[in-house]
């Protein structure tokens, strides 16, 4: 009994003295004028901060001018920080400190902001970020690709994606994989989407958003998704020495965009005028032909 309760004596002790090393931050608010305010997350070492015993702290030089402990946010079902700061003038610089209670360890944060009468960074979907290190900017989307569905083909062209797959593909709830930056998350609006969890409809093209690690950029990406038609005609003429080969195809929906590919390179996009598009003057090789949802893989041969 005696050894069970000065067990429970040293716990205490040791869980009072990591406590009583929280940093004494405070700012007296009677002393400024103007305030900006903050709504952000911490992080440190890439993991953020979940306890509402770690905390932020702004400074100026050395002095504490505001400083908050982490709220739970139910309907994020995350944590974030309410940050005030206080300032009599404009510009003044504004560093950047972290408690982090489960190590008992404070953190400098490298990047500044210099204050702004009235000024807010962040909300809950886009946190401003209290982090140590930096966290990444990034927002890029690298890949699209579904769960037990073969994709064709994938294009990506600036800020839009597009997917190819084969005729008869239902398109009302495909289970997508993404592949975005690192630390960065994929949203439909503000609704999360887990990669290899989900179920999209995209018969017709799906707007998503990207957010980076650090949430400081939103970048809006548009899927499409393709499936072939079976309406398309190809033909062929193989090279020679003298002369190049072709490809002609026939297809009914004028306008429509055709691209030639060798490898991962474009080498030629034509439109669909009187029903066809043809590609002359080709070397020996294999190129793939993608126009509308269908995509076909054709080889060029060098006869002698």
């Amino acid at each position: 009994m005696k050894k069970y309760i000065y067990s429970m004596l040293v716990l205490l002790l040791v869980a009072a003295n990591v406590h009583g090393q929280s940093p004494n931050w405070s700012v007296n608010e009677n002393n400024f004028q103007y305030t900006m305010t903050f709504v952000g997350f911490l992080n440190v070492d890439g993991t953020t901060l979940t306890s509402v015993n770690d905390k932020v702290a702004a400074f100026a030089g050395n002095e504490c001018r505001g400083v908050a402990n982490l709220t739970y946010v139910a309907s994020q079902n995350k944590y974030f920080a309410y940050l005030t700061v206080f300032s009599n003038q404009n510009n003044e610089p504004i560093s950047f400190k972290i408690y982090n209670s489960a190590k008992n360890e404070i953190k400098n944060i490298d990047k500044t902001k210099n204050f702004t009468t009235n000024e807010n960074y962040g909300n809950l979907f886009q946190a401003y970020s209290f982090a140590s290190p930096a966290l990444s900017t990034e927002a890029g989307l690298f890949n699209v690709g579904f769960k037990n569905v073969q994709s064709i083909d994938m294009a990506i062209d600036g800020n839009a994606v597009t997917v190819y797959l084969w005729p008869g593909q239902d398109l009302t709830a495909l289970n997508t994989v993404f592949q975005v930056s690192p630390g960065a998350e994929i949203y439909i609006g503000t609704v999360k989407q887990e990669s290899g969890t989900n179920a999209i409809n995209y018969t017709n093209p799906v707007q998503f958003q990207v957010l980076s690690a650090d949430q400081s950029v939103l970048k809006q990406w548009t899927v499409t998704v393709k499936k072939g038609s079976g309406n398309v005609v190809y033909y062929k003429k193989d090279a020679v020495c003298y002369e190049g080969g072709a490809i002609k195809l026939l297809y009914s929906q004028e306008g429509e965009a055709v691209r030639l590919i060798t490898g991962t390179l474009t080498l030629s996009t034509q439109t669909i005028t009187n029903g066809q598009v043809v590609f002359n003057n080709l070397n020996e090789g294999t190129y793939k032909v993608i126009v509308g949802g269908d995509v076909k893989e054709i080889v060029i041969n060098l006869k002698k």
